[in-house]
């Protein structure tokens, strides 16, 4: 045994060992996968911030665009302006000076209608006088503004260096409307209308970008920079690229780079006014001069007006290794933690490994005392459930577990053979695959009731089964299973012999009584029976015998006498009296019965076939007695075609002449399989309430069986076979000696 724990503790050990390797693994495998996971979504976000930073620089730009175009309106609109008086120059100045004001207008200039600087206005002041003809305007300018259509419109021109400073590459461009005076003079205001010139704002594009775009940075070294829409750099942090072409100047500033990525993201997506970001390769990054990877982002300048449709692009780059270096610093703290996380565990392991050295001694002899014990008590134990599982499985009682919806659990033997299923394939299955719907639903009730109420019920209930129908006493009782789980365990036994004997008993009390009131009937109706034939008797005596009215009293006779026959098998029926057996011809007891009930077939549309085989012997019963079993089975055979159909008769000799067979057949409806074998039952009828009492075949049977025949049913159904529906009496009587 101890070497059988140091084997086992050297398993566990190699088992902590290979754990160990295998978590090291995981996290090592874990860490790089955390952290290319991390380098595309921290990229990602950067990418992110940068273009909101993009976004917010264009905004800015299209605000000081705006910002411009509404100053150029307002001056437009300013008398000491539109009627330009040399004398009123202090009132000139205190209107234009404000425009100047931390604003990127370089100038502005009147020009009268002839094409000539009435005066120019910079921070300085105001220049006017006569300024010559070399001041004049580009004629495209004035023929602008004079056309009627663009008053109240403003011309914007393309972006061009800035005049004086070429060698800087400063870019500005101009904004032209044009002006209508409204009088011929300040003091004389008339509505004139007549064409003054135009006003000429000058801005200063780089000056502006220069006032917003330095505010930009991403990250730590990252800038922003802007370019028109021919690709030009209106600001960028090297100075020396202001105005040059954005596709030239990095190829200029490093001939042995390659700037495809670049050049393609300004052409196919900053230059056509699209908003995005991506990487690139790029030579240099402020200072630092050597290719490196770049996160770039970029957002459109849309500034649109009335001639006038500036499309710039604002583009915001860092360098990647600022990201990486900061996720290069998160994934060495998470390797460290791992690192500290798998040591621990480690630690863990060593002690555990000392600690269970010291008590698995101590432990195994325990061990092996409780083990006996526990052997033992399993020994007893599969002793008991081996004796408990027979008693269940051997048990002729229903013995079942059944959850609220029906379903069951648990069962034995016994509920396998009347279910007709393999017991191994019945847990699971719910009632309603076994019992009609109405069946399971009142068991479902019960099982419910029981399982509210926490008590348990008993009661009797009849089962349509495979193996047929069945009584059975059940006893439901509630159980609580694991995990608070409730269900109902149900022993049923099999009353249905007891159920038989007590309907024997409820029928024969019923037939005692129906005797006791018969032999009354038939005493208080033979006297009254007795009186009407002795006065018949008399009547027949005073009558010619070939009169009418012999003939009708001879009818009342028979008949009177055949009422006197009834009574006298029911005091026999009452009284169980044995009669004296007689031979009768059979054709002729059948005859005399057509005779009777011939009118009632023609009434109700049912044709009859006699098919009465000649010079058959003598049959040993009692003429009156089978007179009526056909009468009854005629009857029959009569409301089961309900009006309309076809009743053969027929008789023959059997078994070599001692036997006669009589066959009485109809085109019925047909009796059902599981009626036909309680046909001959005492009450047993599938009539309606009124329309039959259930003893007719019951006394027929009775009256064949006591000539010592034989009666038999044959039928079958229209759901059994369309068309051919009908039923078959066989009645087989013995010859007389």
């Amino acid at each position: 045994m101890y070497s059988k724990a140091r084997t086992n503790r050297f398993k566990a050990l190699k088992v902590l060992i290979i754990a160990a390797i295998l978590l090291v693994s995981a996290a090592a495998w874990l860490g790089i996968s955390t952290s290319e996971y991390m380098k595309d979504t921290v990229r990602n976000q950067f990418n992110e911030q940068q273009l909101a930073l993009a976004r917010l620089a264009a905004q800015r730009i299209e605000a000081h665009m705006d910002s411009a175009i509404a100053d150029l309106q307002l001056l437009n609109s300013l008398p000491a302006i539109e009627y330009f008086n040399p004398l009123r120059y202090q009132t000139l100045l205190l209107a234009i000076l404000p425009v100047f004001n931390e604003s990127s207008i370089l100038t502005i200039y009147r020009i009268d209608a002839e094409g000539k600087r009435i005066f120019s206005a910079s921070e300085q002041g105001i220049v006017t006088g006569k300024l010559g003809p070399v001041q004049r305007e580009p004629a495209q300018y004035l023929a602008w503004a004079k056309n009627p259509a663009n008053r109240g419109k403003i011309l914007g021109t393309a972006l061009h260096l800035k005049e004086g400073e070429k060698d800087r590459g400063d870019l500005v461009l101009d904004l032209i409307t044009p002006t209508y005076a409204n009088a011929e003079d300040a003091t004389n205001l008339s509505l004139t209308g007549t064409f003054a010139g135009y006003i000429r704002l000058t801005i200063d594009a780089t000056y502006m970008m220069g006032t917003i775009m330095p505010d930009i940075r991403s990250g730590k070294t990252g800038y922003a920079w802007v370019i028109d829409s021919h690709g030009r750099f209106i600001w960028h942090p090297y100075k020396p690229f202001i105005g040059q072409s954005a596709f030239n100047a990095r190829h200029n500033r490093n001939p042995h780079m390659l700037f495809a990525k670049i050049d393609k993201i300004q052409r196919e997506e900053m230059m056509q006014g699209k908003e995005g970001a991506g990487t690139y390769i790029s030579g240099w990054n402020r200072g630092i001069v050597k290719p490196m990877e770049k996160l770039i982002a970029f957002a459109p300048v849309h500034i649109e007006g009335p001639f006038m449709n500036y499309l710039w692009a604002v583009a915001v780059a860092a360098p990647v290794n600022e990201v990486e270096s900061m996720v290069y610093s998160v994934y060495m703290r998470q390797f460290l933690l791992q690192a500290l996380v798998v040591f621990v565990i480690g630690l863990c392991c060593l002690f555990f490994v000392i600690y269970e050295r010291r008590w698995s001694v101590v432990l195994e002899h325990e061990v092996e005392a409780k083990t006996e014990d526990i052997r033992k008590y399993a020994d007893e134990l599969e002793s008991s459930e081996a004796k408990y599982r027979s008693l269940v499985e051997n048990a002729e009682d229903v013995i079942c577990t059944l959850d609220r919806n029906g379903q069951i659990g648990t069962a034995n033997q016994h509920v396998s053979r009347i279910f007709g299923i393999n017991v191994g394939d019945i847990a699971g299955q719910s009632l309603y695959r076994f019992l009609p719907a109405e069946q399971a639903d009142d068991i479902l009730s019960c099982i419910r009731e029981v399982l509210a109420s926490g008590k348990g019920q008993k009661i009797e209930a009849r089962l349509n089964l495979p193996t047929g129908n069945l009584w059975f006493d059940f006893k439901y009782i509630p159980v609580t299973g694991e995990e608070s789980e409730q269900y109902v365990l149900a022993i049923g036994r099999d009353i249905t012999e007891r159920k038989e004997i007590e309907q024997q008993l409820i029928n024969t009390e019923k037939l005692a009584a129906l005797g006791t009131m018969a032999a009354g009937v038939a005493h208080e109706i033979n006297n009254p029976i007795g009186i009407m034939l002795g006065f018949c008797d008399l009547l027949l005596e005073k009558m010619d015998p070939g009169s009418m009215e012999y003939s009708d009293l001879k009818t009342i006779e028979r008949h009177g006498l055949h009422c006197k026959s009834i009574v006298e098998r029911l005091l026999s029926f009452a009284r169980m009296r044995d009669e004296q057996e007689e031979c009768c011809d059979l054709n002729a007891s059948i005859e005399s019965i057509v005779s009777i009930v011939k009118h009632n077939l023609e009434m109700n549309r049912v044709k009859l076939a006699l098919s009465l085989t000649s010079g058959l012997p003598f049959v040993q019963a009692d003429s009156t007695g089978l007179q009526q079993v056909f009468l009854n089975l005629i009857n029959n055979a009569m409301q089961s075609m309900e009006g309309e159909g076809w009743l053969k008769i027929e008789t023959r000799p059997v078994s070599g002449g001692k036997m006669v067979e009589a066959v009485i057949s109809d085109t019925g409806c047909g009796i059902r399989k599981e009626h036909l074998a309680k046909i001959f039952d005492p009450f047993f009828t599938t009539k309606k309430v009124g329309q039959g009492t259930g003893l007719g075949l019951s006394v027929s049977y009775g009256i064949i069986t006591r000539y010592g025949g034989l009666i038999r049913c044959r039928s079958i159904t229209e759901e059994e076979s369309p068309g051919a529906s009908g039923t078959s009496f066989e009645i087989v009587l013995p010859v007389c000696d």
